[in-house]
């Protein structure tokens, strides 16, 4: 590995100005990588400050490597900074595994270092990828996982990804640079050096050039991982409305765009996504499930058309009876009203040739349209009663809504929540379900009874 390719890669991926002393923090844990990677920087010139974090696992070999990069930086003059973590019993804190803690650690050393201006060196390598790659096939990863290790991501980046350990090493030895070995590397019981000592030997016996090849198809993955992340985004966008998401054009989109699409909008919820829930996700649009239970008390619904995460609430008896003016000449605003954990909705009459004529405009929003002069006395919106029947048009005898649900297998959620319009003769819509055969517009009908969500002005007229 020589000067000159490390600093054209430096140069070229991330335009890091070599002359302007732009202060980089460089993790240097002691091995071969890290003290080839500082050494690099040093003679470059390039303003470097070394973090060494003691992670304070192997007693005296841990404290070997602290001085080993003290020492180096004290006879170079390079800036030394080191912290010791007690990673076994701060993991044991956490919960975590002592490696996901030591990353933890590290980083947020490194980070506080860097503060907002400052850059995060790291000397993961061309051999790191291609262990990356495999760890993550071997657990199940999908193509995200396997575009390995990136160039650079937020203010890190990662210099030596060009490089094998065998370059590192041949650099370290060309110019004499000390290095230690950490002995846990060795130890089979860890996954990843069970891959290192045994999975890529049989893989450079097939073909020596395999890191080479991980490095281009992580590029490649990552490039495409890319490109569908943006064009998700777009999907997201065109499909946002107040309240939620719509659901027709998630339904049209294809599969690698709508899980993307699913995973940024839950992660704009608070919610990490895995594939099990995303599938799940995909199953709710195409009807298949109606309700999907997310972490943090939250939940994925399919209402109406509309796509959206709510949160658990306490349970809220809703109930609302509106006056209906005897046949209006023209649009009158009734009334509005707000189910819980929803957006407003206004109830409007409506000239039936006017809603024919601008019904487009507002398909999205329409909640119940109902031939207006048929509604009996005041109208009611509230939830469902014991003994609530419904005729559809149609059909010659009503049915209970109860059982309708309940053959639907729609949950118990959604039906104790199904919202009711109900006049003086009894219900004359039904979530879930429709518009009784008496109330259902038709050619004859001259205005029109409308429940809208509120995305308009108050006093905006639907026509």
């Amino acid at each position: 590995m020589s000067n000159r390719r490390l600093k054209g890669r430096l140069e070229e991926k991330f335009r890091l100005d070599l002359a302007a002393g732009k202060q980089i923090v460089a993790g240097v844990s002691g091995g071969a990588d890290s003290m080839a990677m500082l050494h690099f920087l040093w003679k470059n010139q390039i303003n470097v400050t070394a973090a060494h974090l003691n992670h304070c696992l192997r007693g005296a070999e841990s404290d070997g490597d602290e001085e080993l990069v003290r020492n180096f930086c004290r006879e170079r003059g390079i800036p030394f900074v080191c912290r010791r973590a007690d990673i076994a019993r701060i993991s044991k804190e956490r919960g975590l595994g002592e490696e996901a803690c030591g990353r933890e650690e590290r980083y947020a050393f490194f980070a506080e270092l860097a503060g907002e201006d400052g850059v995060i060196a790291t000397a993961h390598t061309l051999s790191d990828q291609l262990e990356t790659m495999l760890f993550r096939l071997a657990r199940g990863s999908g193509p995200d996982g396997l575009s390995g290790i990136s160039e650079s991501r937020g203010n890190i980046i990662r210099p030596l990804l060009c490089c094998t350990r065998e370059d590192v090493e041949d650099y370290c030895r060309r110019e004499q640079i000390p290095f230690a070995e950490d002995s846990t590397n060795r130890d089979p019981r860890y996954a990843r050096n069970r891959i290192r000592l045994e999975a890529v030997p049989a893989l450079k016996r097939v073909n020596p050039g395999v890191e080479a090849h991980a490095g281009r198809l992580a590029l490649s993955l990552a490039r495409d991982r890319d490109y569908l992340e943006g064009e998700a985004g777009r999907l997201l966008q065109s499909a946002k409305i107040s309240g939620g998401l719509l659901a027709e054009p998630l339904r049209e989109a294809h599969p690698a765009l709508l899980s993307r699409a699913l995973a940024q909008y839950l992660a704009e919820n608070g919610v990490q996504a895995d594939s099990f829930l995303l599938e799940d996700g995909e199953r709710l649009l195409k009807g298949e499930i109606s309700r999907l239970n997310l972490p943090g008390e939250k939940w994925l619904s399919l209402h109406r058309g509309i796509l959206s995460v709510r949160q658990n609430l306490p349970e809220a008896p809703f109930f609302w009876e509106f006056f209906l003016p005897p046949k209006p000449a023209k649009s009158a605003l009734i009334g509005e009203l707000a189910f819980p954990n929803e957006e407003p909705a206004v109830l409007w009459c409506v000239p039936a040739a006017e809603f024919e004529k601008n019904k487009k405009i507002y398909k999205n929003d329409l909640i119940f349209s109902l031939d207006y002069d048929t509604i009996i006395g005041n109208l009611q919106i509230r939830r469902r009663l014991p003994g609530d029947r419904l005729c559809l048009p149609g059909r010659t005898a009503s049915r209970l809504l109860k059982k309708v649900y309940s053959e639907a297998a729609l949950p118990a959620g959604l039906r104790r929540d199904a919202v009711i319009a109900a006049d003086s003769l009894g219900p004359v819509w039904a979530e879930y379900y429709g518009s009784s055969s008496r109330n259902t517009a038709g050619a004859a009908t001259a205005r029109l009874l409308i429940l809208l969500r509120k995305t308009r002005k108050e006093n905006d007229s639907p026509c």
